[in-house]
């Protein structure tokens, strides 16, 4: 069952990453201003500490740009072994420094709250929970165009999840992010 609803997710995952680009190729060209733009991102990873030691990442998040350096969206958490699912949307708030010899590179630092839900199936025994999380973290973008940028993260989550008392774990993500 888990394999079934793996194989949806996948094509998903990939037509929205081509739609993405497709959009993100013919919108603001010549912007370098960040100020009224979006941008979506998807990225892959994976998750240390969980209540099932290391586990495969998957994050989809956005950000709108208040002003050139300041941005709030949302942040979707996943992590996934063969006994445990998790999921964490956040609502985040991202700084986005500007470093004027490397106009390029764009690192930056974020912060969060939102809810868990974590589902542990192991040897006939099932552990649920749903807690808060507070995720904070940094990362850097480097732009590719104007619209697309490589990006990687390392995000601290902390919680208060009853799943085998795991209370703070590590997220690290690397993808893509499109500009709108």
């Amino acid at each position: 069952m888990k394999t079934k609803k793996q194989s949806h997710i996948m094509p998903f995952l990939a037509g929205f990453v081509v739609t993405l680009v497709i959009v993100s190729l013919t919108s603001f060209a010549g912007a370098s201003d960040r100020r009224g733009r979006f941008a979506l991102g998807g990225a892959l990873g994976f998750m240390t500490d969980t209540p099932d030691s290391t586990a495969f990442a998957v994050g989809l998040s956005g950000d709108y740009y208040l002003t050139n350096a300041f941005s709030i969206g949302p942040l979707l958490q996943m992590g996934f072994t063969g006994d445990l699912f998790m999921i964490a949307p956040s609502a985040q708030a991202k700084y986005t420094f500007d470093l004027g010899g490397i106009p390029n590179l764009k690192p930056y630092v974020q912060a969060g709250i939102g809810f868990i839900y974590a589902d542990l199936k192991r040897e006939g025994e099932k552990d649920d929970d749903t807690s808060f999380i507070i995720p904070f973290g940094l990362g850097a973008e480097y732009k590719l165009t104007n619209a697309i940028s490589l990006d990687g993260t390392v995000l601290l989550n902390a919680t208060n999840l009853d799943v085998r008392d795991e209370n703070l774990f590590v997220t690290v993500l690397f993808g893509l992010k499109f500009a709108f």
